[in-house]
């Protein structure tokens, strides 16, 4: 293998000793099911694995970290980064996601970062942004509003048809969803602007994952259908025969184009009855359904090659000295890439 081929490998090569050597790959939000998740991936992979959070974690399969969280998340996490020698970082908890993205430079110039840009990560953030970001490209979503949208749950219920959502307009918050048969018997006067309401759509429901490179090369989708119980809750989720839900797969997409994301994408979607299927809700990161789809991680590790495995440290946190040559720098996820 030549020089470039040991520097393009994703996975690491050996040193000049002949010693075996292995990328190193940060996963914070490890404590939820999908860090943990994608840590076993990346492990069966043969990668060394490191898992971050501010939460208890048991990832075997991986060297785990209790860090910080809260203003001290991100210093924990740059710390992390540079006595580990990582070299890669990837998200896997919405709540993290401001913080590294706007905070990606901590890191230093050559740790590769799977992350959006900070304006499409705190449009992904806010359910009530994402609504009106896709409505506002002529992409369907359910009739939403948030409580001081209406006088009563009445005029909620009248706007909106029939039986609503209630949930949390944070994406990062593990507040559980309300399903409102009827309206009347929400204390419509207790609920804040911080809850967002959404008409309820019934139908199939899906989840779309999607990968949209920088480069517009090499993209991904695929759709997944969700076996939902009685009470709404998620029981399974298999992947349909590729190209059986093409509209699934269509507004899926422009729904990532609209809100300007990159990297790993997971869409929630309803299909209804013999019209285009409408957008739920938005995952800018790994979700738990990535398992499913080995082939996102494949192309995650394709676009952010392992490039220079053996600097120091020092060079971590400062950047490249002058006039290296070959150095490359940590990738922003900008608006304009294409899908």
């Amino acid at each position: 293998m030549s020089s470039i081929d040991q520097q393009d490998s994703p996975f690491g090569d050996n040193d000049r000793s002949g010693a075996a050597r292995r990328r190193s790959v940060l996963v914070t939000g490890a404590a939820g099911a999908s860090g943990t998740s994608l840590a076993e991936q990346l492990a069966d992979r043969g990668l060394r694995v490191h898992c971050a959070d501010s939460r208890p974690m048991d990832v075997p399969s991986a060297t785990c970290h209790l860090i910080a969280g809260g203003p001290g998340f991100l210093p924990a996490l740059a710390r992390l980064v540079r006595t580990e020698h990582i070299d890669l970082v990837i998200p896997a908890n919405s709540s993290e996601l401001a913080a590294i993205s706007s905070g990606r430079m901590a890191f230093g110039g050559r740790v590769e970062v799977v992350v959006p840009g900070p304006g499409p990560v705190a449009t992904a953030q806010d359910r009530l942004l994402t609504a009106w970001g896709l409505w506002s490209h002529g992409i369907g979503v359910p009739g939403f509003g948030v409580p001081s949208d209406f006088a009563h749950s009445s005029a909620s219920s009248a706007v909106l048809g029939g039986a609503l959502i209630l949930r949390s307009r944070w994406a990062d918050d593990n507040q559980p969803t309300v399903l409102v048969d009827d309206p009347s018997e929400v204390d419509w006067a207790s609920l804040g602007d911080e809850t967002l309401v959404q008409e309820f759509v019934p139908g199939t429901a899906y989840k779309a994952v999607v990968y949209r490179p920088l480069d517009g090369k090499g993209r991904l989708t695929t759709v997944l259908e969700e076996t939902i119980l009685d009470d709404g809750e998620v029981d399974s989720a298999y992947a349909v025969e590729r190209g059986a839900a093409p509209e699934v797969e269509r507004v899926a997409q422009a729904a990532v184009r609209a809100l300007g994301l990159t990297g790993p994408v997971e869409v929630s979607l309803r299909g209804r009855a013999g019209d285009t299927p409408v957008v739920l809700d938005v995952r800018a990161c790994f979700g738990p359904h990535s398992h499913l789809v080995p082939e996102l991680l494949d192309a995650v590790l394709r676009d952010h090659p392992w490039r220079d495995a053996t600097f120091p440290a020092s060079d971590r946190l400062n950047g490249a000295p002058a006039g290296r040559r070959g150095a490359r720098t940590g990738r922003s996820l900008p608006m304009g890439a294409r899908l």
